[in-house]
């Protein structure tokens, strides 16, 4: 017998505690295996938030034939959810209960059962994502525009490890700036003007600092002394980092010898 055009050919219920988006994901992994079935009716019911709600949910499964999947993880919800549907015949797809409790099991932690977990997760990545982007498009005074909108800015003469340092804490969902410090190159008003602005002074010693100019020179092939490499042009640049240190109300931290990770611990103590 053919399926009446209009009716389809597979009905599915998504219930769920919080937004029903990991029930959906998996529905569309499975229907990837089923090219030829053209007619689907797919319901959501997000928020659950009762008993009785979703009782009233599976009566109406029940009389429009409807597969249930459900990604719900109150387990009184699904104690209820399973016998209703076992008596009910109604198929009924559970993603989340066995293997939770598998888990716990194998690894006698106990499960948050909190909805929406998952999203919360996502919104961490996102927002890792997005502090990401912000601080490689602020990164080494490129750009000034939206510099207020940092969670911190971190200034410091070339090879104090601003940039290392930046995309540590991005990766962490900090928005960073950073700007090096040069004496010929003024930094823009508008950045002296943002008081709430946290900032973060990098500094290490002359012959520290010549000693890791002197590695980068190298590597960039050249040879012989530079102004770059100069110890008292490295004693300049940190004499004027220190008067712009004091003009930003910068907290300084010297990161001679300091892992990223050190120096990064340091300012998630301000954040």
């Amino acid at each position: 017998m053919l399926n009446n055009a209009m009716d389809p050919q597979l009905k599915l219920f998504i219930i769920s505690d919080s937004l029903g988006e990991t029930a959906q994901r998996m529905i569309h992994a499975t229907l990837t295996q089923f090219p030829d079935i053209s007619q689907i009716e797919m319901k959501k019911f997000p928020f659950i938030k009762s008993k009785d709600e979703l009782i009233q949910i599976l009566k109406i499964a029940q009389e429009r034939n409807a597969v249930v999947v459900t990604t719900l993880v109150n387990p009184e919800f699904n104690i209820v959810g399973q016998k209703f549907a076992q008596e009910a015949n109604i198929p009924y797809v559970d993603y989340m209960s066995d293997l939770i409790d598998i888990i716990q099991h194998r690894t006698n932690c106990e499960p948050i059962l909190e909805s929406g977990a998952l999203r919360k997760l996502d919104e961490h990545y996102f927002k890792r994502i997005e502090a990401m982007e912000y601080s490689v498009k602020y990164d080494d005074g490129k750009h000034f525009t939206d510099i207020g909108e940092a969670d911190a800015l971190i200034v410091g003469v070339s090879r104090t490890s601003k940039t290392p340092l930046s995309m540590y804490l991005a990766n962490k969902g900090y928005k960073i700036a950073n700007i090096p410090l040069v004496p010929e190159v003024d930094i823009p008003d508008e950045v002296f003007k943002l008081k709430e602005l946290k900032v973060f002074g990098l500094t290490a010693s002359p012959n520290y600092i010549l000693n890791i100019r002197n590695e980068r020179v190298k590597v960039l092939g050249l040879h012989g002394p530079t102004n770059y490499n100069s110890i008292e042009r490295i004693k300049d640049e940190l004499s004027y980092a220190e008067i712009i240190f004091e003009k930003l109300n910068a907290t300084v931290i010297n990161t001679e010898y300091k892992s990223i990770e050190e120096s990064a611990f340091y300012i998630e103590k301000f954040l």
